[in-house]
């Protein structure tokens, strides 16, 4: 090889690295599917990266891309216990609308990569699915379920209403969703409504935009004109996108703190996404 021919244009920032992962991982399952004479049926993703600039563009347009709950071709869904073939046991954290797999391997926690729907050969079986009904809770109960399912936030202490993924074959609860006056006080103006808490069992299929549905016709009901919920930066939203709400805005942040009454912060201080979702009497913003 000629000693220049890796060398970066004029003027240009050099970039030797390469998305090794990438392309080994492609051409493994290229090689693999031509010997077993089924190279026409392969579905490779988009591109093989030459450029290491290129691979973390890509990456990080995948990554605010919300993930899907059910894989396209049926495949798995989010949170499955699925095998690699060639690489080992994993489970999988996101479903990319191309089809496309990441997956968290257990022989590495904490780290994951994106493989072709054809590198997943065999999905565990999932869990048993169950029936379900929405039903009004009280908030003793919902609390018991949040304290169990949710993953960062504990129970609420006040509400005006929760509603209740039950199960209709065990009446066993499967999600909860907590509504209460607005933390902040300029929304609480007696026609807003905070969805506080909303917490679902992973393997029910849209646990969270049901319940999000029901407490949007509930509170419709007692009169209110809109609802308003947060998340922590970072997370994505697809439940709230998909039941019909807009992000409009982030919070200031503040701790509840002072110096006269010191507060430790709590899981739920910080700056949020604010999202909205306009219930009767106000143009949907977008």
């Amino acid at each position: 090889m000629n000693s220049t021919t890796l060398a970066p244009r004029a003027g240009a920032v050099p970039e030797p690295l390469v998305d090794i992962a990438s392309i080994s991982s492609r051409l493994f399952w290229l090689v693999r599917n031509s010997m077993s004479g089924a190279a026409a049926g392969l579905h490779l993703p988009a591109t093989v990266f030459t450029r290491f600039s290129d691979a973390v563009a890509a990456r990080d347009a995948i990554d605010q891309t919300p993930p899907l709950l059910d894989h396209p071709q049926g495949l798995c869904r989010l949170r499955d216990d699925v095998i690699v073939d060639g690489v080992g046991p994993g489970r999988v954290n996101w479903i990319h609308p191309s089809g496309d797999v990441r997956v968290e391997l257990a022989r590495h926690p904490g780290s994951a990569e994106f493989y072709p729907a054809a590198a997943i050969r065999q999905a565990v079986a999932p869990g048993p699915r169950f029936e379900h009904e929405v039903v009004p809770i009280g908030l003793r109960e919902a609390n018991l379920v949040v304290e169990r399912l949710h993953r960062r936030l504990g129970k609420v202490q006040g509400h005006k209403f929760a509603v209740g993924l039950r199960r209709v074959a065990d009446q066993e609860l499967d999600g909860v969703a907590v509504c209460a006056r607005p933390v902040a006080r300029h929304l609480d103006d007696g026609l807003t409504a905070e969805v506080r808490r909303v917490a679902v069992d992973p393997s029910v299929t849209n646990g969270c935009t049901k319940l999000l549905g029901a407490i949007a016709k509930a509170a419709s009901a007692m009169g209110y004109r809109r609802l308003v919920t947060y998340t922590a930066e970072g997370e994505g939203g697809a439940s709230l996108y998909a039941a019909g709400w807009d992000p409009i805005g982030r919070s200031a942040g503040g701790h509840w703190g002072s110096a006269g009454r010191p507060r430790k912060a709590g899981p739920e201080e910080g700056r949020k996404v604010v999202w909205a979702k306009v219930l009767r009497g106000e143009e949907r913003e977008r």
